[in-house]
C-alpha cells in the first residue's frame, strides 16, 4: 500500500470517527464542582488536586481511557459523599464506554442508595445485558425486583442465575429466601439446603431455613434449625462496590478488605484484616486459601501448608483451594504437584482466570505450547486484560501459530480500536510473524510512530525498533532501541534492559528478529512463582 493511499484512508478513518466523536462529546453532562467546605482539609484539598489532574487530561483521552478517568472521578466523590455528581460522572464513563458493564453497575449502585428502583433496575439490566459472569449484578438487580414488587421478573432472573452458577451458594440462597417469601416452602428448603452445602458457614441461612421447614410443616427441622441461626451470611465478592465505598468506609467484607490491601502492597494490614475474617469465620475456605497464597508469597511455608491443608480437609474439590494448593507448591519449588493442581483448579472451576493463566505458565514451561495458548485463550476470554493477551501472542508464536495470533489480534483491535496496548502488541506481532502482509507491516510502522509520540516509553520505543528494522532500517531501529535500554538502565530494570541488548544485538548484525520478544522473556519462559521473603508492611506486593 503506497504512503499516499495510506493517508487517504487515515483521513477518510478520520473524518467518519469524527461526527461519531462530536456525538459523544453532546450527550456528556458537564460534572459540577461540589462544595467542599465541609470536609477536612485535607481531604478537601486532595479532592480539587484529582479534579484539576482529570480536568488536566481529560481532553486529550477518548475511549476506554476517558471512561476510566470519568469512572475514577465518580469513586472519588462518591467516597467523598457527592453522590450525585458521582453519579454524573459515572453516566458519562458509560456514555463514552458503552460496552462496560462496570460503569452501568456502579450507576446503578449509586441509584438504589438513593432508593430510585427504576434507575437503578434499568442500570442494572443494561450492566447485566454486557456482562453475565459478574454474579453482584444479579443479586443487585433481584432485589431492586423484589423491592418493586415485580417477584415473577425476579425469579426468572434467580433461577437463571442459580443454573449458571451451580457452584455458588449465595445464588441458591437468594432463590431459595425469594420461595420463601413467595410461600414456596419446599423450594426454599430445597436452595437453602444447596446453599449451606456448598458454604456451611454460613450460618445466616438457617434463621429462612428455619421459616422454610416450618412451612412444610416439619417441626423438629424448623427447630433444628433456629439453633444453628448465627450472623454469617454466604460470601458475595463485590470488589467493585468495595472499590466504590472503599474499605475505609466498611465496604465489603474482612475478607474482600484483606484482598484489597494486600493487592495495594499492604502486607501487614492485610494480614491483620485476615485475621479478623479468619476470627469470624474460622472454616471459610475462601479466607484460608487467600492466607494460603498471601504466606506462602512471603515465603512463610508452614504457614501456608497449614491453611491450605485445613481448606482441603473442609472442601477438598473447592477450586480457589485447589488454585491454593497449586500455589504453594510451586513456591516451595514442586513445579510437577503444582501443575497437578493447576490442572484441577482449571476443571473445578472453567471461571477461575487465574488457574487458567498459571496453568498455561506451567504448559509453556514444559515446552507444549499449543497447550498454554489454549489456557491463555480461556483466560483473556474471561478477563480481557492486555498481559493475559500478551502471553497468548507468545504461546501462538512459540507453537508456530503466528498468523493465527495475527489474525486473533486483529479481532480484537476491530471490539477495541483505541486501546494502545492493543496496537503495541499487533506492532509487534506484525513486525516479526512471517506471514504478515506488506500492507500490515506498513501499518504497523503507522501505529509505531503514532504511539512513540504519544507516550515515548521503552515498550514503545523497542516496538518502534521493531517496525523499523521489519522495513529494513536497522540503523533508525539501533538508536529506538538505545532509547529503550537508556529508559531500563534509569528504571534499574536489568532484566529488561539486557533483554533489549539481545534484540540491539541482532540489530547490529542486520538481523530481524523472529518473535516479538526475545526467546528468554517471561512471556515465553515464565519463571515459577518465588517468595518476595520482605516483611510485611514494606510496600511490596505478593508476586501472585
Amino acid at each position: 500500500m503506497s504512503i499516499q493511499v495510506r493517508v487517504l484512508c487515515g483521513a477518510l478513518c478520520v473524518a467518519l470517527l469524527l461526527p461519531l466523536s462530536l456525538a459523544a462529546q453532546t450527550l456528556l453532562k458537564p460534572l459540577p464542582k461540589p462544595d467542599t467546605g465541609k470536609l477536612a482539609p485535607a481531604q478537601a484539598q486532595q479532592l480539587s488536586a484529582d479534579r484539576a489532574e482529570f480536568e488536566k487530561v481529560r481532553t486529550t483521552l477518548v475511549g476506554p481511557p476517558l471512561a476510566q478517568a470519568y469512572a475514577d472521578m465518580g469513586v472519588l466523590y462518591a467516597r467523598a459523599g457527592f453522590k450525585d455528581v458521582a453519579a454524573l460522572a459515572f453516566y458519562d464513563a458509560s456514555q463514552v464506554d458503552p460496552n462496560d458493564a462496570r460503569w452501568f453497575y456502579l450507576r446503578g449502585l449509586l441509584a438504589r442508595e438513593a432508593r430510585q428502583n427504576a434507575e437503578a433496575r434499568a442500570d442494572f439490566e443494561a450492566a447485566l445485558a454486557l456482562d453475565k459472569v459478574y454474579l453482584p449484578i444479579a443479586y443487585r438487580l433481584s432485589d431492586t425486583l423484589v423491592d418493586s414488587g415485580d417477584l415473577a421478573a425476579a425469579r426468572r432472573l434467580l433461577e437463571t442465575t442459580a443454573r449458571a452458577h451451580p457452584d455458588q451458594a449465595v445464588a441458591h440462597a437468594m432463590l431459595g429466601q425469594l420461595s420463601l417469601r413467595e410461600k414456596r416452602y419446599t423450594d426454599a428448603v430445597e436452595n437453602l439446603l444447596a446453599a449451606l452445602k456448598l458454604e456451611p458457614q454460613a450460618t445466616q441461612l438457617y434463621e429462612p431455613l428455619a421459616a422454610a421447614y416450618a412451612g412444610v410443616g416439619n417441626t423438629q427441622g424448623a427447630k433444628d434449625a433456629q439453633a444453628k441461626v448465627g450472623a454469617v451470611p454466604p460470601r458475595l465478592p463485590d470488589p467493585l462496590a468495595l472499590g466504590l465505598y472503599g474499605a475505609a468506609a466498611g465496604g465489603g467484607d474482612a475478607l474482600q478488605q484483606a484482598q484489597q490491601l494486600a493487592n495495594a502492597g499492604k502486607l501487614a494490614a492485610a494480614r491483620d484484616k485476615l485475621a479478623e475474617a479468619l476470627s469470624a469465620r474460622p472454616d471459610d475456605v475462601d479466607a484460608l486459601a487467600f492466607q494460603a497464597r498471601l504466606e506462602a508469597s512471603l515465603g512463610d511455608t508452614l504457614v501456608a501448608e497449614a491453611a491450605v491443608e485445613q481448606a482441603r480437609k473442609t472442601a477438598p474439590d473447592n477450586a480457589n483451594v485447589l488454585l491454593a494448593r497449586a500455589v504453594v507448591y510451586e513456591y516451595a519449588g514442586n513445579e510437577d504437584q503444582a501443575y497437578a493442581f493447576y490442572q484441577r483448579a482449571a476443571r473445578a472451576d472453567a471461571k477461575l482466570t487465574k488457574a487458567h493463566l498459571l496453568l498455561g505458565n506451567a504448559e509453556m514451561r514444559r515446552g507444549r505450547y499449543a497447550a498454554a495458548a489454549e489456557q491463555y485463550r480461556q483466560a483473556v476470554a474471561l478477563e480481557p486484560d492486555i498481559k493475559a493477551r500478551a502471553y497468548l501472542v507468545a504461546a501462538q508464536v512459540a507453537a508456530g501459530q503466528c498468523a493465527q495470533a495475527l489474525s486473533d489480534l486483529g479481532a480484537a483491535q476491530e471490539r477495541d480500536p483505541r486501546n494502545g496496548d492493543l496496537m503495541q502488541l499487533f506492532v509487534r506481532l506484525a513486525s516479526t510473524c512471517p506471514a504478515t502482509k506488506p500492507e500490515a507491516r506498513d501499518m504497523a510502522l503507522d501505529y509505531a510512530q503514532t504511539l512513540y509520540k504519544q507516550r515515548p516509553d521503552a515498550g514503545d520505543s523497542s516496538a518502534l525498533a521493531l517496525a523499523l528494522a521489519a522495513h529494513g532500517k536497522f540503523k533508525e531501529a539501533q538508536q529506538y532501541q538505545a532509547e529503550a535500554i537508556f529508559e531500563a538502565v534509569r528504571a534499574r530494570d536489568s532484566t529488561s534492559a539486557e533483554l533489549y541488548r539481545s534484540t540491539q544485538a541482532s540489530f547490529a548484525a542486520g538481523r530481524m528478529p523472529d518473535r516479538p520478544w526475545p526467546a528468554a522473556h517471561p512471556y515465553f519462559k515464565p519463571p515459577l512463582l518465588k517468595p518476595i521473603r520482605a516483611a510485611a508492611g514494606t510496600g511490596k506486593k505478593p508476586a501472585q
